[in-house]
């Protein structure tokens, strides 16, 4: 049996939760240039960036705004929903963020996390290597003319290792969260990258069961992603850092 789809998961608990709450308030923190998950007509949405390009290719969100993720520029307990879809990865100071999605959700509210899995070949091979790497690895191994330009999706990676799933769990119950789900699984760069190369598909499907066997079961070096959704709690634990100041 094939495992869960975490994206459809993720989606599941979201639409469980706006169910029960009309008019709700989604925040996509770092929202890029579209929607990841899908949300009721009468959600209100407000879609946050730091990248302007990346704002102004934005379809589909009612309310965007340029701001930074570490420095939310909304008031706190605004949002039933808070979704940060592959932002994590490209911060210096990921807890900064985490705390803001903390001080943003109002109480019960989910937290959607979308992010590599740093300690995979992938994150490995992202963390380890320039970013002029990355470009043309994008282009010429991936088939990707966009990486490197404006119309990318595509940005430098700091990769912090306290984002591995281990360490993001204890993080994120510092800063008044319940892990409801947290899923690894192989992610649309490796499967595009099987899908394009026969080789690589070899080498990946090797390195998978290799890591596999070594590790009686518990380490899948090829589980390039992970999708995890959180819970808040109200009031945050005692001595938990609370992000910016209140607004």
């Amino acid at each position: 049996m094939p495992p869960p789809d975490p994206v459809a998961g993720a989606q599941s608990a979201v639409t469980g939760l706006l169910s029960t709450r009309p008019r709700a308030r989604v925040l996509e923190a770092g929202c890029g240039a579209r929607s990841h998950l899908v949300y009721p007509d009468d959600a209100r949405i407000t879609g946050i960036d730091i990248f302007l390009p990346q704002l102004r290719r934005h379809e589909g969100t009612a309310q965007l705004a340029q701001g930074d993720v570490t420095t939310l520029p909304v008031r706190s307990a605004a949002f039933d929903v808070a979704v940060c879809w592959d932002v994590l990865e490209h911060l210096p100071q990921p807890e900064a963020a985490i705390a803001e999605l903390a001080r943003v959700l109002r109480p019960g509210g989910l937290a959607v996390l979308a992010l590599p899995n740093v300690v995979s070949l992938k994150g490995l091979v992202t963390r380890f290597t320039p970013w002029w790497f990355h470009v043309w690895v994008y282009r010429r191994v991936l088939g990707d003319g966009s990486a490197g330009t404006d119309a990318s999706d595509q940005f430098r990676t700091v990769m912090r290792f306290q984002l591995r799933a281990a360490a993001l769990r204890r993080l994120v119950t510092r800063h008044g969260f319940d892990v409801e789900a947290l899923q690894l699984y192989e992610g649309p760069v490796p499967q595009h990258l099987r899908r394009r190369h026969s080789v690589a598909d070899v080498l990946l499907t090797a390195a998978s069961v290799g890591t596999r066997v070594l590790s009686a079961g518990r380490y899948d070096t090829t589980q390039s992603d992970m999708v995890v959704v959180l819970r808040r709690h109200d009031p945050p634990p005692r001595g938990a850092v609370t992000g910016a100041t209140r607004r």
